[in-house]
């Protein structure tokens, strides 16, 4: 051991050990905080992997990830937000894996449902009309297409993001207020009318919410009891002949309703167990179509939605008021297209006659109606004639009756004439 009597010398030693072990700590500290630039870029990913984010990026243009925004930037600027189409969008749809930390499996659900019912409510109210969306067993159904709306519907249409399994949800169409007397269901004041729903079922129970909000959760029971009351299948569905006494029956109602005993014209009455469509004209004016729905109660018929005459969309405007009502029961022809072409006389029909030699006086006409390309006649002597204009000349075309008078027509110009035919 070396012993330093001098204290100068001693006094620099102990002043160069504190210098050396200073230069050891920071050469230790920058080797621990040091990272190779490779690996910078590797951290700064693995970060953003584990924040959170409670909407899921958009998936449009995938492919040029290096000019993407991030979403946050997007979600801030509201020129970016604005829709190209003019639609307001709903809320986004969280799927499992994008839902937030802080977010609980029951939120992430009932938000779905609302976004889900928003979009249905906005796609039926803006296109239903169009397309025959209708309420069928209390669910949103397309009947020109034959099949239901799903979210997989919603998403094609531009209403709903994509990313949720179609068969977890079911879209109602349904009056609130029949929910509303569900025990465990509460609808409030602005959805108890005519709309959209979406359901999904969990422990046989169903959570349903309109577009405003939750409504509750109702057994399974009575959710299978609630689409009872939107069954449409209500028998078979006849054409009442003319020569029946329920026919008369039908037409003595009209005139209750009317509140005059009138003569008809009848061009169809079709039933089933529950509903009649009535296409009929007074005989003042042949041109002067109506087209009423009558319900049966109890024996009583009464009429529950007049001039549907006056509907371009009937499949979807009658059913928002009769829901149980079956829309097969409707003609195939929408007397509202028709309004403005159809004509009590129609002086080609008489000309037509005439050529024919059906008749040698315009008295012997008891009955025509007419468009301006097609009619129908019937003669005093009972007589029925199919008239049609062919190259701007009128023919007339001897019907034994008036299903063969319109099933010429039909065949002649793909057109359903059955308004303008009397029936039998």
């Amino acid at each position: 051991m070396i012993i330093l009597k001098n204290k100068k010398w001693r006094y620099a030693c102990v002043l160069i050990g504190i210098l050396l072990f200073l230069c050891s700590a920071c050469a230790f500290g920058e080797g621990e905080n040091s990272i190779p630039p490779e690996n910078q870029n590797e951290q700064s990913d693995q970060q953003d992997q584990n924040d959170p984010t409670e909407i899921p990026p958009s998936n449009e243009n995938t492919d040029n990830s290096d000019t993407q925004e991030d979403p946050s930037s997007v979600e801030a600027d509201p020129e970016i937000n604005k829709p190209t189409t003019g639609k307001v969008e709903p809320e986004k749809t969280q799927t499992i894996d994008a839902k937030p930390f802080w977010q609980s499996e029951a939120t992430r659900i009932t938000n779905n449902l609302i976004s889900i019912a928003s979009a249905a409510q906005k796609d039926y109210k803006e296109n239903g009309a169009k397309k025959g969306w209708m309420s069928k067993n209390g669910l949103l159904y397309n009947y020109y297409e034959e099949k239901y709306i799903t979210t997989d519907t919603l998403v094609a249409d531009g209403y709903l993001e994509e990313g949720l399994n179609s068969s977890d949800y079911k879209i109602l169409l349904i009056n609130g207020s029949d929910l509303a007397e569900i025990e465990g269901a509460s609808v409030p004041a602005d959805s108890t009318d005519f709309g959209v729903f979406a359901a999904i079922k969990q422990s046989n129970k169903y959570l349903i919410t309109s577009p405003s909000g939750k409504i509750g959760t109702i057994s399974e029971e009575s959710f299978n009891n609630l689409l009872v009351k939107y069954n449409q299948s209500n028998g078979r569905i006849v054409r009442l002949s003319s020569a029946s006494a329920e026919y008369e029956r039908i037409l003595n109602y009209i005139s209750l309703f009317e509140g005059r005993f009138d003569a008809y014209y009848v061009r169809e009455i079709r039933m089933d167990n529950k509903h009649a469509v009535v296409v009929f004209s007074n005989r003042a004016n042949t041109a002067n179509i109506k087209e009423y729905i009558l319900e049966n109660e109890n024996n009583f018929w009464e009429v529950v939605y007049p001039n549907a005459q006056t509907d371009y969309y009937p499949v979807t405007t009658i059913n928002r008021y009769i829901p149980s009502f079956n829309v097969d029961l409707l003609p195939s022809y929408t007397l509202a297209s028709w309004r403005e072409s159809i004509y009590r006389e129609q002086g080609g029909v008489e000309a037509a006659l005439f050529s024919a030699k059906a008749i040698s006086s315009a008295t012997e006409i008891a009955y025509q109606c007419a468009t301006g390309a097609c009619a129908y006649a019937v003669l005093t002597n009972g007589n029925r004639y199919a008239c049609y204009s062919e190259d701007g000349i009128w023919k007339a075309k001897y019907a034994a009756s008036d299903y063969e008078a319109r099933n010429f027509l039909l065949s002649k110009t793909g057109i359903d004439y059955g308004f303008l035919i009397l029936d039998d």
